[in-house]
């Protein structure tokens, strides 16, 4: 409770940075591989809070959290709250993924896992023929269109979706001759495919 206050007392506003959640969780993940004896549990998962991303681990009762490039840990042994640094100090950020978009849309490739952050330009109506599906089509940066197919029998549908908002994705990408579509946007509860996720407005659907 008092890093939530303490998390909402420093940034009253949420904003949004290109690629927030991919590189938090690269960080995340270089933090559990690099000093366990911090983040030493297995299996945890990122979620927002206050404009921030964060893991908790309730082994060692220490927070990691991240806000725009800025890296936080919280915890009795940092005395509380403390600045670490930005994410770049500790990992290389991850380019958006137009350049390997429009490549796979060039080469016609299918079945390849991608992330990215786009504009949603046109909002479509639910397919509701089998495994339910949210679709919408976002604008990337380079000018190519994707089609986002988010299956809503597995993750929560984004009911708050609305043209021109900015969205982060995670998923598997389709060749079309539109531009692509990104499915895979969720978990899976298999346990086989790699986990995707679409993030908007500070909140991440999985």
């Amino acid at each position: 409770m008092r890093f939530i206050l303490l998390f909402g007392l420093l940034i009253p506003s949420i904003s949004f940075a290109e690629n927030f959640l991919t590189n938090s969780n690269k960080l995340f993940d270089f933090a559990e591989k690099s000093f366990p004896i911090f983040f030493n549990s297995t299996e945890i998962k990122t979620i927002a809070l206050n404009g921030y991303l964060v893991r908790y681990y309730p082994d060692t009762n220490i927070y990691i959290g991240t806000k725009d490039l800025d890296v936080y840990v919280y915890g009795d042994i940092f005395n509380g709250l403390l600045k670490a640094g930005v994410i770049s100090d500790f990992v290389t950020l991850e380019p958006d993924g137009d350049t390997l978009l429009a490549a796979l849309f060039t080469e016609n490739r299918s079945n390849v896992q991608v992330h990215g952050t786009g504009t949603v330009i046109s909002l479509l109506a639910d397919d509701r023929n089998g495994d339910r599906h949210q679709r919408f089509i976002i604008a990337l940066k380079s000018g190519q269109t994707l089609l986002i197919s988010h299956n809503i029998d597995l993750a929560p549908r984004i009911d708050e979706l609305a043209l021109y908002d900015q969205i982060e994705f995670s998923g598997e990408y389709e060749w079309n001759d539109k531009g692509g579509v990104i499915h895979w946007t969720h978990h899976d509860p298999d346990g086989i495919h790699v986990d995707g996720w679409l993030f908007h407005n500070n909140v991440i659907y999985q």
